[in-house]
C-alpha cells in the first residue's frame, strides 16, 4: 500500500516536473505504467493551475 502511494505521488512529482520545464510526459506500456501516467497526467494538470 505504501509502494503504490509513493508511486502516485512520484507520478505526480514527474508530471509537474514535465509541464513547469515544458518536457514530453512518458508513457509506459503496462498496467500499472497506465496508472502512473494518469498520476503524472493529473500532475500536469494541477501544475498547470498553480
Amino acid at each position: 500500500m505504501i509502494a503504490l502511494l509513493l508511486g502516485m505521488v512520484l507520478g505526480l512529482l514527474v508530471g509537474a516536473l514535465c509541464r513547469w520545464y515544458d518536457l514530453p510526459s512518458p508513457t509506459p506500456p503496462t498496467p500499472i505504467g497506465a496508472l502512473l501516467v494518469v498520476a503524472m497526467s493529473l500532475g500536469y494538470v494541477v501544475a498547470g493551475h498553480v
